[in-house]
């Protein structure tokens, strides 16, 4: 467990150590920062080279290559704060130094010497020395004027004094962030040590660890391996390592950056240790032992880091166990009442596990607890103000089909897994006679809502049952989300009592509000009742079971839920949960790990990176397991109205989602390697329709929500029936699709708005005019009316094909070629003025820059109307700027980062040079999305707005060369070339919907630095384009790619 340590810590003007040896100083303490990285006023390239975890190497790194002059807290905007992607810390530099030698006794000191720290919200900063903690308010007086080199120094100095135990021979690694509040600037940091300790140097290859793989791969061949992995860091420059265990010996050039080299050793059959060494020429780089055992056979589980980006990115990011498509996502929560996915992982307590995860789908939060009974959760700031526990860090352990963690507070271990319909908890207690399970059925959530009726029932001492209906109309959009959960919950050991509170004197919601964060705190009290057998109410509802537990005392739930009927929430615990596993958790888990392992199975990549496989698999999960259903395992489910129907067959279910963009890459990646989840998608789609009339833009809890715009269903549907899924009623879909782009949108029944928003000005103008609508919903529109002209066409109504074509080209009369941007206009056909690409508005979640690269269909018209120079120029030249933010508008900053690829308006922009004769460039920049954007970390992973698998797909998509700027909607599809990021990669296609086999993809010397295709070939035939037809990828065959370090301009050019 980290320990906190408070005291030994002084702030002062001016101070001194008791300590004798300097270990290691970075700058010099001068009270200028001018030796440091980015110094005098470049803080805002922040994030290119130092954001997220970066290592500094004592001994080799330099002050002023490698540690930035000013460190930002999770409220500077420069360092990745904002509105879309949360305040949370998300910078961690680790310093890392070598001693041989340490005393047994003794205080260190570590001094950091500040030229300034900002007055208002001063930051809180945080140390850990080997994992022992210290954090340390600190007190500045300086401005932003401090900055930009405008406002002379206020020197600060600070002292963290520590034992000298918590060092240790070898490597020593102290890491230090802001975790609440403003920016700090560097004078000098050193440590100071009794006499005694020993420096050892480290060179250009930081070896952090070296340890065996607990799996084993299998050759082809049936022999075994097991990995030694080497977690390192590469600076500077590519160097030539050797690693050598016994008869194994590999030569390996190491690229620059941060990796984790798998080097293979022969399988053993007894535990068995060697010694093991990493040379680079004659420098001994590490010399140590490993111990081999046999292990279990690798599956495509392990690679997956569920944690891995869960700090700052919003919405659908959580440490979700789930199944593809299910229902119960049940997580962590421990967020406040505030815009974001309810688990964020730098906050270090938990108010407990709620079973759902999709967008205002509000619910059924569980937590064990003991102690003195609390009915609110507290805030996440002060968990001791309500039902939150802290939890040990280092046990929170979230994998594959498994979740977890040790709550310090209460000393309770709780474990959770889940079917799709389903969750099982384990819950081990210490010896306690007041041990409760916990329910909140009016937790905090992303949006306000009203619990409007509440009934549970004691059915006998180890099963509650009840539902809990909901209202929520405060989401900006035009939804009323209406719905019942209802559960049934089981457990293995009888309870002693229920007990349970209501507060219906909570003011209710109203009305939308924006940018909240609240505390769930209510003014009104709760009423609490004891040695209940039935609870009704409203307003802030919850129970528990009352339980006398020994020391180590594990006890399970099993928990059913629907959105259709109590019989429903019972049948899919049956069925689903009780009767394949009845109380054997880990049997669960096994099988959620086996079904996933089926599905990340089906893309093979390879490469001698451990960390890049984590990379890859943790995005292909995420890709896959955002979305959820409401149907039950009978097929039944509410409509729009609240009425239940029933599917046609036992493979259908009824999937939520938004639609908006995703055919980059959502849609394209479903369709290449989950073709059965198209074709669930798109019957689920077509199945609402038949109900209600019209289809829906994200039937999240089956309502018409209204939420995001225009009707991308249409590209879903038909880019899966292009990519040969055609298990559905296209006729049927046809219709619907032709009635949401031709009938006004109206008013619907069953709550909610239907149709879309914005079509009659569109269809009387030509275009939305400036205060008619969302001008930008004139590029989505004409986007959705080329795919349904395509499907006209397809099914052969050719005066629907070009009346609907003819509408695909409304984009161009919002083209200005005088500026060569899309431009608003008034209903007149007059330029509004005045006119700035980055500010004007109208333009959703972006502007008229972002909006002016979006015309999927005809890229190549585009690029015609804008001039090809100009194209070229002003797209380069936005990628170039961007890159200084990782291409996520840090702090949304448009006009100093152009490109956002940190939400959905700005994904397609570097598939753009393709089309511009510059594949060259499509290949640098789409590279620098995956090197920069995507990190490996809890903290930088996904920086934006991840959303239900979107930025997820985009990455697995772009790692395997591929893109579809139309999304794959054309009468004869094709896949653009990017750059292949490994060596080889497998997509298996298993014969399903008349494929083939498999198609395999050689990139031939692909690398960090190698990222130009030199030339390619298709089954042995030379590509000279950068288009290939998605037919001859889906029958099977082999892609090979030679790559390059430079770039081929002529490859790739019509």
């Amino acid at each position: 467990m980290k320990k906190l340590m408070l005291l030994g810590v002084l702030c002062v003007c001016v101070g001194s150590s008791l300590a004798a040896d300097t270990v290691f100083q970075i700058g010099k303490k001068d009270q200028s920062s001018a030796e440091f990285a980015l110094y005098p006023n470049q803080y805002k390239k922040f994030l290119i080279d130092f954001g997220g975890v970066k290592n500094y190497a004592v001994g080799y790194s330099q002050a002023e290559k490698n540690w930035s002059y000013a460190m930002p807290g999770p409220l500077d905007s420069w360092g990745g704060g904002g509105y879309w992607a949360g305040y949370h810390p998300r910078h961690f530099p680790i310093i890392n130094f070598q001693l041989e030698k340490v005393p047994s006794k003794g205080t260190c000191s570590l001094v950091f010497d500040f030229t300034g720290i900002r007055k208002e919200q001063s930051p809180l900063i945080r140390v850990e020395v080997n994992g022992h903690r210290i954090e340390k308010q600190l007190e500045g007086k300086s401005t932003d004027q401090l900055l930009t080199g405008d406002e002379s120094p206020s020197p600060i100095e600070c002292v963290m004094d520590f034992p000298v135990a918590w060092l240790k021979e070898g490597l020593n690694q102290i890491q230090l962030g802001i975790i609440k509040g403003r920016w700090c600037v560097f004078d000098c940091i050193r440590l100071e040590t009794p006499e005694g300790i020993q420096k050892k140097p480290i060179s250009s290859s930081l070896i952090s660890s070296v340890r065996m793989a607990d799996f084993e791969y299998q050759k082809p061949d049936g022999k075994r391996y097991q990995p030694v992995l080497v977690d390192m860091t590469q600076f500077d420059k590519k160097r030539k390592l050797t690693f050598t265990c016994g008869r194994v010996h590999i030569e390996r050039n190491i690229e620059p950056g941060q990796s984790i080299q798998e080097i293979w050793l022969p399988s053993v059959k007894e535990k068995c240790t060697d010694k093991f060494t990493i040379t680079a020429g004659k420098d001994i780089l590490f010399s140590g032992e490993v111990t081999r055992s046999p292990q279990p056979l690798h599956s495509y589980a392990d690679d997956v880091d569920i944690l891995m980006g869960t700090g700052n990115s919003r919405w659908m990011f959580k440490a979700s166990v789930s199944l593809p498509f299910g229902m119960v996502q049940i997580s962590p929560d421990n967020e406040n009442e505030t815009w974001k996915s309810g688990y964020e992982y730098t906050i270090e307590n938990i108010s407990g596990f709620n079973h759902f995860c999709d967008w205002t789908i509000d619910g059924f939060l569980m937590q064990p607890t003991c102690g003195t009974l609390q009915v609110n959760p507290g805030s996440e700031d002060d968990p001791d103000s309500g039902y939150r526990s802290r939890i040990d860090k280092k046990s929170e352990c979230a994998e594959v089909g498994k979740y977890s963690v040790f709550m310090t507070d209460t000393k309770i271990k709780a474990e959770v897994s889940a079917t799709r319909r389903a969750s099982i908890q384990a819950y081990t207690f210490p010896k306690r006679d007041d041990a409760r399970i916990l329910v909140d059925l009016f937790a905090p959530s992303e949006y306000l809502h009203n619990l409007q009726d509440v009934q549970v029932k004691k059915i006998s001492d180890t099963e509650i049952e009840g539902y809990a209906t909901y209202f929520g109309a405060y989401t900006g959009y035009t939804l009323e989300q209406y719905h019942t959960l209802y559960f049934v919950m089981q457990f293995d050991k009888p309870f002693e009592s229920m007990g349970g509170w209501i507060n219906d004197q909570i003011k209710p919601n109203y009305s939308y509000v924006g940018g909240w964060n609240n505390s769930h705190d209510f003014k009104s009290e709760p009423k609490i009742m004891e040695n209940l057998d039935e609870l009704r109410g409203k307003g802030d509802v919850g129970f528990y079971l009352n339980y006398k537990t020994n020391e180590q005392e594990t006890i399970k739930v099993r928990t059913g839920v629907s959105m259709v009927d109590l019989e429903g929430a019972r049948n899919n615990l049956q069925k689903e949960l009780v009767e394949p596993f009845g109380w054997d958790l880990n049997a669960v888990a096994q099988e959620v790990r086996n079904e996933w392992n089926e599905l990340l199975a089906r893309i093979e990549i390879e490469t001698d990176d451990y960390l890049q496989k984590k990379k890859f698999y943790t995005n292909l999960y995420r890709a896959l397991a955002a979305k959820a259903i409401w149907s039950d395992v009978d097929g039944r489910f509410r409509d729009e109205r609240e009425q239940i129907r029933k599917l046609e067959k036992p493979t259908d279910c009824i999937v939520s989602g938004e639609y908006w963009n995703t055919f980059w890459d959502n849609q394209q990646l479903f369709n290449l390697m989950a073709p059965e989840m198209s074709s669930q998608w798109a019957r689920s789609a077509i199945q609402l329709y038949q109900n209600s009339g019209w289809f829906n833009t994200d039937p999240a809890g089956i309502e018409h929500t209204g939420v995001m715009v225009a009707m991308h269903v249409a590209s879903q549907i038909w880019g899966a029936w292009q990519s040969g899924v055609r298990d559905f009623d296209l006729e049927t879909a046809y219709i619907g699709l032709k009635k949401m782009l031709t009938v006004a949108p109206q008013r619907y029944e069953g709550g909610g708005t239907v149709g879309v928003e914005h079509l009659v000005p569109y269809m009387e103008y030509g275009y939305i005019p400036a205060g008619e609508g969302l001008v930008s919903n004139t590029l989505e529109y004409a986007y959705d009316d080329w795919c349904v002209a395509q499907m006209a066409k397809h099914l052969g109504y050719e005066d629907d094909y070009q009346y609907f074509l003819k509408r695909s080209e409304n984009w161009k009369n919002l083209f200005d070629t005088k500026t060569g941007f899309i431009r608003p206009k008034d209903k007149k056909g007059n330029w509004i003025t005045p006119f700035d690409p980055y500010h004007t508005p109208g333009f959703t979640e972006g502007n008229a820059f972002n909006y002016t690269w979006f015309v999927p269909q005809t890229p190549e018209e585009l690029v015609r109307l804008m001039g090809k120079e100009r194209f070229v120029n002003r797209l380069d030249s936005a990628m170039f700027k961007s890159s200084f933010a990782n291409f996520n508008a840090s702090g949304d900053d448009f006009a100093n980062y152009p490109i956002n690829h940190g939400n959905e308006t700005s994904m397609e922009v570097a598939y753009l040079f393709n089309w511009a004769d510059a594949p060259w460039l499509t290949q640098k920049w789409v590279r620098a999305i995956q090197e920069q954007y995507y990190g490996t970390t809890p903290y930088d992973a996904y920086p934006g707005d991840e959303d239900l698998g979107q930025m997820s797909s985009w990455f697995v998509m772009s790692a395997l060369g591929l893109f579809q700027m139309d999304g794959g909607c054309s009468l004869e599809p094709v896949y653009e070339l990017g750059s292949p990021r490994y060596p080889k990669m497998t997509i298996h296609l298993g014969g399903k919907y008349g494929r083939g086999d498999k198609f395999i993809i050689e990139a031939v010397g692909a690398s960090k630095e190698n990222k130009y295709i030199q030339s390619a070939t298709l089954n042995g035939k030379p590509i000279t384009d950068f288009k290939i037809l998605q037919k001859d990828v889906l029958k099977g065959g082999c892609l090979k790619i030679q790559m390059g370090k430079t770039p081929h301009e002529k490859w790739g050019i019509n």
